[in-house]
């Protein structure tokens, strides 16, 4: 059999991932460098959502400013300025975890980005402080109003990304901001642990992920959990993924009724 060629990585959806980022390296011109969910993949905190196509089937690359774009099957090309923002990792220009971070705010669908923001924050990958430094060195650029709203909105305490999701419609919906990782002690044992919520208002919200969630057993488990939360006076209320990317607004309206408050209801456009 022939080795494949570095036209034929780019354009097999089923070659190994960190070959096809090499051969986009080896046709890439001076300063450019591999960017966006390419570079949050090789850095550790890429994100997608469930409906979305495969986020590595097209390597992302970014170009210096003033080159036209790379015209190759299984490259998406931007063209950008990235000086000091251009770091090697394992022999490859990637554009560095803040940077990488701040496209994905800018550019990325918003549930997208903060899954992407909360898994780099939660892996020490950068800062929150040079995030909105940064950002406020860039007023009126694309997208980076939307960012910052974003980078505000991280929390390193996202253990999934249906977490930063759920807490992206909370937000969306004008509700306090929540407290991640809420502990409540039971007497004997470890405390329960829930993922997100109002620890004033003894109100919480998890998702409910079909990896740990899934199965009689393990849905028999949560209502037993869930019941004594209860008797320890929290109304708990568990989440899926159709209730938090769908379109329907009931899971606003539910938690604004819990909290005693009108949630806003606007369009969404995620």
């Amino acid at each position: 059999m022939l080795p494949a060629t570095g036209h034929d990585l780019l354009t097999d959806p089923g070659a190994d991932e960190r070959l096809r980022l090499r051969a986009a390296a080896s046709v890439l011109p001076p300063g450019a460098a591999i960017a966006r969910r390419s570079a949050a993949g090789v850095h550790g905190f890429r994100s997608a959502v469930p409906h979305e196509s495969d986020p590595a089937a097209e390597v992302h690359v970014v170009l210096p400013t003033g080159r036209s774009a790379l015209r190759r099957p299984g490259i998406r090309s931007w063209s950008a300025d990235t000086d000091g923002d251009v770091v090697l990792v394992d022999g490859l220009p990637v554009t560095s975890p803040l940077r990488t971070a701040l496209d994905a705010a800018r550019f990325e669908p918003p549930p997208v980005a903060l899954a992407m923001l909360d898994l780099g924050l939660r892996r020490g990958l950068f800062a929150r402080g040079e995030a909105q430094e940064r950002l406020a060195r860039q007023p009126g650029e694309r997208g980076v109003a939307r960012a910052r709203r974003l980078v505000d909105l991280a929390d390193p305490g996202a253990e999934s990304p249906g977490e930063s999701w759920l807490r992206l419609r909370c937000a969306d919906a004008g509700f306090p901001a929540v407290t991640t990782q809420i502990e409540v002690p039971r007497g004997r044992g470890r405390p329960y642990r829930l993922d997100l919520g109002w620890p004033e208002r003894r109100v919480a919200v998890e998702y409910d992920g079909r990896e740990f969630h899934e199965g009689a057993a393990q849905r028999a488990h949560d209502e037993r959990r869930r019941a004594h939360l209860a008797r320890l006076g929290w109304t708990v209320v568990g989440v899926g993924a159709g209730e938090v990317l769908g379109r329907s607004s009931e899971l606003e309206r539910g938690l604004g009724e819990l909290l005693g408050l009108q949630p806003r209801l606007l369009a969404r456009t995620w």
